[in-house]
């Protein structure tokens, strides 16, 4: 009877691992167009209340097609520039351009950052996870605009740089200290935390959470100004976030939930 139950727990552990794969994929998906349709729906009801868009529901909301449904990819806040800066309303324009990742993700993270302190995993694994990555698709979203997305010709902190009248790089410090600020507490902070509260499930999960989390922040978010022709100086950054931080960032996280996995581990195998 022991040996059956012994034989039968690493197949039960393979199929909760790939359950929680599944469900994690569904939940990324879920997840980056919430942070993604906060982020437009930002620009657009700064630019309607500031007089500058008559319907801030009226999104450019693309095509039917696979990358758009899956990632919004063609969807964008259909604000229209032009006539605000004919006006001379440039902290207007600044106010619309960042609107996004200070609104849309910036309070989004604080939000989601509070409440996983707040719970302190009461809701459940699934809850907790779901609100975890959350705040990895806002804070995500921060990297990719600084420093990844500063120091270009256009896109949102262009347009900002330009509306403040001042150029990209006098910006890039101020904005970048604030992304790196929210990326360092996520990491040092919220990971471990959430790791520790949820880590009991799966012997892998610790690891899972951690190399997935540095995956779409370094990866999905730091490669966007490889792609868009947003210039050298924002493609160097991309590259950086790729192949430097993204390994030595996972190195860090994974030798801090083998520390964590110490006393996870071990209550439960007590039980």
């Amino acid at each position: 009877m022991n040996e059956q139950i012994l034989q039968s727990r690493p197949v039960a552990s393979r199929a909760d691992d790939m359950r929680i794969a599944l469900l994690t994929a569904v939940a990324l998906l879920v997840t980056h167009a919430i942070a993604f349709m906060l982020h437009e729906y930002s620009h657009a009801f700064v630019a309607w209340l500031l007089g500058w868009k008559a319907n801030p529901l009226a999104l450019h909301y693309g095509h039917l097609t696979v990358a758009n449904v899956l990632l919004q990819q063609e969807i964008d806040e259909n604000v229209d520039y032009a006539p605000v800066f004919a006006a001379g309303a440039g902290y207007a324009v600044a106010a619309i351009a960042f609107a996004g990742v200070a609104i849309g993700n910036g309070v989004l993270y604080c939000v989601c950052a509070w409440w996983l302190r707040r719970r302190d995993g009461s809701a459940g694994a699934g809850g907790t996870l779901f609100v975890f990555w959350l705040a990895l698709m806002a804070c995500g979203n921060l990297w990719s605009y600084a420093p990844i997305r500063t120091i270009t010709s256009h896109g949102d902190m262009a347009v900002a740089a330009k509306g403040l009248g001042i150029s990209s790089w006098a910006m890039f410090p101020f904005v970048t200290a604030i992304s790196v600020w929210a990326g360092v507490h996520f990491f040092r902070v919220v990971l471990p935390r959430v790791v520790a509260q949820v880590g009991g499930m799966s012997p892998h999960l610790g690891a899972f959470i951690a190399a997935v989390a540095c995956f779409v922040y370094f990866g999905f978010y730091g490669v966007p100004a490889l792609v868009g022709n947003y210039g050298q100086i924002s493609a160097l950054m991309s590259i950086l976030s790729l192949f430097v931080l993204f390994p030595v960032v996972l190195m860090m996280s994974l030798g801090r939930q083998g520390r964590v996995a110490e006393l996870v581990v071990p209550r439960a195998d007590m039980s």
